[in-house]
């Protein structure tokens, strides 16, 4: 917050209201806009900053809190999401360990528990 040069009240800015040229307005701490008495500049009237407020603070602010709403849901399904695919990950490492240790049940044998002679490589 900072105060007026003119007058000494209480103002602050808002990047998103600003008069047509560009410049940003002082507002007072409740949002409305300071219009000093003492400004020598003072030649815009209040119905350029209740316009310019709708066009440029009304449909921006509108749109992002859309685009809020938009990402909450978006979060919410992405974190479902995740948590399905959590599930599913320790579905398959369940299922991949009971194969495994199957697996090692029923064929990690040596040659003599097959009763078959070990191939000699050197004959090849």
């Amino acid at each position: 917050m900072t105060n007026c040069n003119w007058c000494g009240t209480e103002i602050k800015f808002d990047g998103m209201v600003r008069s047509q040229s560009g410049k940003m307005i002082p507002l007072l701490p409740n949002g409305e806009k300071h219009d000093c008495p003492k400004n020598p500049y003072k030649t815009k009237s209040s119905t350029d900053f209740q316009r310019n407020k709708q066009m440029y603070a009304g449909p921006q602010q509108n749109q992002m809190e859309k685009d809020l709403a938009d990402l909450g849901v978006w979060k919410d399904g992405a974190e479902l999401r995740i948590q399905e695919l959590e599930r599913e990950a320790n579905r398959f490492i369940e299922l991949t360990d009971a194969i495994a240790k199957e697996l090692k049940i029923r064929s990690f044998k040596t040659a003599s528990e097959l009763q078959e002679p070990i191939p000699d490589e050197s004959t090849n």
